[in-house]
């Protein structure tokens, strides 16, 4: 452990005080008790307002001297206006359902709840949201939570930006959006820049943390992150977003709200153009994006219909460059993609239909329909490979001069194209009843992809085609030289429930049982076909502990099964690479005549067994939390230290490693006006049966750290909020990392501490109107750090720069 590594947890540690006076409260549901999330409350003639976070509670850091009441609203209830003189004590709000409005949309099967669900988790409210947020994506945003980092490709966190919980990469951390899932069905990867600006719209996002209790979409391993756009306003509004910043970067947005139409009906509408250079070279932006919404709300029902997405323009960043060059003031810009042709254009719309039934007091059936289309291509350098790469070969009826293997030909531009399609159906009951609630539903998804590769533009004695399809034609940019089909099936049933056992303690149990199918097929040349199914059972056991009034503890133990990618069974894109490269063929054991066994892989599906204790505590003036986990895996799916062509990580399976930590967070009320929040992450993540073969030679890895793991991880923050301003300063942490298993010293990301701030003017006490100027400054400091590498390749994060914007809402 490093001098700046210890500097940095005696601060964190260190942070504390004495709690003064701040209205602070909760708002529930009156009838069930449950808490209401993103609840508006309000200080009536002051333009003043907030919203309730993730637990139901909320906060002012202070009150206009002249404030007598506030008001609370929430869409599906009656407001309510509570008299300031009669507050005394922990305010608790309780709203009636209205029955003209009937119920909000309330995803209850992927969200934790403090104190009943047995889970390590933090909650980014509206409030949060709104004032933090500029232009950076929602991997930037969550990494102030605990065990949360991310690193950017362009070096801004705009564009490619890729999010780690734990340590562990976004492949395996669930990632749903109102309950749908969004990883990717063959690479689970999470591809954030295909809903640009959707931070606009968020009204709530839930990190959860190891196995976590999410049900939808691929199980977790790091964790998950659950995301819920904005709740419906009841009032009309329009809102405008301007804002410019470094890197020749602008943002506009604008938005609208109808309010109630006729008591039943509400239309929203967001839409917004980003555009940066970014930090690294080439690596330019231009994202578009869309969020429209209805609702109809009913006595007993309610159903609301999303569509959001945008056409997406990015040249690409996605090689990394080497330590020495990412020190360097004058070269840490550089992009060895540097041809403007290597460009990305894709679209992906999302279609949401979301309907909750309320059967009676006790029971609500929620069913949620998605369709998902994403489709486009990205074109890169193919100079690299030889003419048999292609399948310009005599054998494909190709007049090549010599061995194919060895002709190459100039600026060949490689078209890479995907069209995936995704159906899902996931129906929800929940029950509550008088000793807690259960919950039971199912995911059913389908998804196919078609997949290939064309020579765009080449030059440079192209052969001729004597033969074939293709003879006496150009074939350049028309002929395909790979082209196959992906699927996937899932099957996904789930139970859950938490019954209090006693006043003070609960018990939850869940259990999900998941049946899917790979499916690779229509290989184009090859041939290559196969169903690859799996059975996975999920359990987890928890208990909750109600110690006092505001301490709460929880003891969890998870079971949890994940199949690899498609892409680690079979790259059927790379299946031309010529023999001496290395044959890339299927990993599946082969037969007696030298056939593969597409029953018998030779990729296992990791599997985890993870522990979590944990203790809170919670008052409307400040919260604490420490958090143990111990996560012991089997065939851990691990990074590998090399870059696939893609900048990709390359992984296979390790036999046995271990994963443990301790995880601290609190937040502490100073002043009316100022507050302090930390969190502070020590781990050791291990190799405990892993062998790596260099040449074919073993080499025994036992023992050693797993790339990619940090074992500190650190935030701390301090905000300043009253009625004309908020200011807040951001200290972020994250400790050495090795970017290989071999544990070299050459091959590390250095620790590094980087300060970011943001500095509001609050127009609503000098306009009409509710807004705010900010300004917001990254890497204040100037450092010049890394955040990312796999081997050799390096992804520096960008110096110091800013952004500006103004927000009016009307």
């Amino acid at each position: 452990m490093r001098l700046r590594d210890i500097s940095f947890i005696l601060l964190l540690i260190g942070f504390t005080g004495s709690a003064q006076n701040a209205l602070s409260g909760l708002v529930r549901d009156a009838e069930s008790g449950d808490p209401l999330v993103g609840a508006n409350v309000s200080v009536p003639g002051y333009h003043l307002g907030t919203a309730t976070d993730g637990d139901g509670f909320f906060r002012f850091a202070s009150l206009p001297a002249g404030a007598t009441d506030i008001r609370v609203e929430y869409l599906g209830y009656r407001p309510r206006t509570v008299s300031l003189a009669a507050v005394s004590g922990d305010l608790v709000i309780e709203l009636a359902p209205s029955p003209l409005q009937g119920r909000e949309m309330v995803v209850v099967g992927t969200r934790a709840v403090r104190g009943e669900t047995p889970a390590a988790f933090s909650n980014l409210d509206r409030e949060a949201i709104e004032t933090r947020y500029h232009t950076q994506d929602i991997p930037a945003m969550l990494s102030d939570l605990p065990s949360v980092t991310f690193y950017s490709e362009g070096g801004n966190a705009i564009g490619y930006n890729y999010l780690s919980i734990r340590g562990f990469g976004q492949r395996r951390i669930s990632v749903m959006i109102n309950g749908i899932p969004q990883n990717d069905p063959e690479d689970h990867n999470v591809y954030w820049l295909d809903f640009p600006d959707l931070l606009g719209v968020v009204e709530d996002i839930q990190v959860q943390r190891g196995a976590g209790s999410a049900f939808f979409g691929p199980p977790a391993i790091g964790g998950s992150v659950n995301i819920i756009t904005s709740n419906f306003s009841s009032e009309r509004s329009v809102s405008v977003y301007s804002g410019i910043g470094s890197y020749n970067t602008s943002k506009l947005a604008l938005g609208y709200n109808s309010g109630l139409l006729k008591d039943r009906f509400v239309l929203s509408g967001r839409v917004s153009r980003l555009q940066s250079d970014s930090y690294r070279n080439s690596a330019a932006v231009d994202f578009k994006s869309y969020f429209l919404g209805a609702a109809w709300f009913g006595d007993r029902q309610s159903l609301r219909l999303h569509a959001y997405g945008g056409p997406i323009e990015d040249e690409l960043a996605y090689a990394g460059i080497s330590k020495e060059a990412a020190q360097d003031r004058d070269r840490r810009r550089e992009n060895p993609i540097d041809d403007p042709r290597e460009i990305e254009n894709f679209n992906q719309p999302h279609f949401e239909a979301i309907h909750t039934w309320e059967l009676s007091p006790s029971m609500t059936l929620q069913n949620s329909l998605f369709h998902i289309r994403g489709y486009g291509f990205f074109d890169y350098d193919g100079s690299w490979a030889p003419a048999s790469y292609y399948r310009l070969t005599p054998a494909y009826g190709f007049d090549v001069s010599g061995d194919p293997t060895e002709v190459y030909f100039d600026d060949v531009l490689i078209r890479a194209f995907v069209d995936n399609k995704q159906f899902g159906w996931f129906p929800q009951l929940t029950w509550s009843h008088g000793k807690g609630t259960m919950v039971a539903g199912s995911e059913l998804r389908y998804h196919r992809s078609l997949h290939w590769g064309r020579m765009q533009e080449a030059s440079g004695g192209l052969p001729e085609a004597t033969a074939g399809t293709w003879a006496g034609r150009d074939y350049v940019g028309e002929r395909r030289y790979y082209s196959y089909r992906g699927g996937k099936d899932v099957i996904a049933p789930y139970a859950q429930t938490t019954w209090r056992l006693r006043p003070s303690l609960n018990l939850h149990l869940a259990l999900q049982y998941v049946y899917q199918t790979y499916h690779l097929y229509d290989e184009k040349f090859i041939g290559t076909d196969f169903d690859l199914t799996y059975h996975f059972l999920n359990p987890r056991v928890g208990l909750n502990l109600k110690l006092t009034p505001t301490t709460t503890g929880f003891i969890s133990v998870s079971r949890t099964e994940r199949e690899p990618r498609l892409k680690n069974f079979y790259d059927a894109a790379e299946a031309s690479t010529p023999e001496a490269w290395g044959a890339v063929v299927p990993q599946f054991e082969r037969n007696t005549d030298g056939s593969f066994n597409f029953d018998e892989p030779l990729v296992n599906p990791e599997r985890l067994t993870d522990v979590e204790i944990g203790l809170g505590y919670q008052d409307p003036r400040w919260t604490g939390d420490v958090n143990l986990y111990f996560m012991y895996f089997e065939d851990e799916i691990i990074s590998q230290g090399q870059l696939d062509r893609f900048g990709q990580p390359v992984t296979g399976n390790a036999n046995l490693t271990e994963h443990m930590g301790i995880e601290l967070s609190g937040a502490v009320q100073l002043t009316p006006a100022f507050s302090l929040y930390g969190n502070l992450t020590l781990s050791r993540n291990e190799l405990v049966d892993y062998t790596e073969y260099d040449g074919g030679d073993p080499v025994e890895l036992d023992g050693n750290t797993i790339a990619g793991f940090p074992d500190i991880l650190g935030n701390l923050r301090g905000t300043f909020d009253n009625r004309w301003v908020n200011v807040s300063l951001t200290a972020k942490h994250v400790g050495r990392q090795y970017t290989t298993n071999r544990q070299d010293e050459a091959f590390t990301v250095d620790a590094y501490t980087v300060l970011n701030g943001t500095a509001g003017l609050k127009l609503q006490n000098f306009l009409p109107v509710r807004g705010q100027l900010q300004f917001h400054v990254m890497n204040l400091l100037d450092e010049l750090y890394i955040t990312h590498g796999e081997g050799g390749d390096f992804f520096p994060a960008a110096e110091r720069h800013f952004f500006t914007n103004l927000r009016l809402e009307l």
